[in-house]
């Protein structure tokens, strides 16, 4: 098989057979954002109807790093910066074929200007969160507040 390798034109053949039989999926990101208090940022989303509220965050873009992602989507939806930490959650989702990736994030509680997407934005004490919460949401949030190292 090495020896194929080097056989001109097989590599970039390769690679147009990776892509053709390989499964894709969509990557969504997110951040648990914690203040000075402790208290968890949770934004109320226009998109999310069954579990308005949730985590800054959205779908990585086509040769974004996760990272960048992550700060980008709250940049956008609240006008925050933040000093992003570890990952705290990554997981395939069943529902669709996507894979979600959550970090834990640290900002201090400041003005806030939402995007259209967003309706309401609140810091929350991580015993008095509002209901319902996605399974994601709340592992990420407990995990983040549990774990917590900065």
């Amino acid at each position: 098989m090495a020896r194929w390798m080097q056989i001109p034109g097989l590599q970039t053949l390769m690679v147009w057979g990776i892509h053709l039989v390989v499964p894709r999926h969509l990557m969504g990101v997110n951040l648990v954002v914690l203040n000075e208090q402790g208290e968890v940022l949770l934004l109320k989303h226009v998109f999310h109807p069954y579990a308005p509220w949730g985590l800054p965050g959205g779908w990585l873009g086509r040769g974004e790093e996760p990272a960048a992602c992550a700060l980008r989507e709250l940049r956008e939806e609240t006008g925050l910066t933040a000093v992003l930490d570890q990952v705290l959650v990554l997981q395939r989702s069943k529902e669709l074929s996507e894979i979600n990736v959550v970090y834990r994030a640290f900002a201090p509680a400041g003005p806030m200007q939402l995007s259209g997407e967003i309706m309401e934005a609140r810091w929350f004490a991580p015993d008095a969160l509002p209901e319902p919460l996605t399974a994601i949401t709340r592992q990420a949030i407990v995990t983040a507040v549990t774990h917590q190292t900065a």
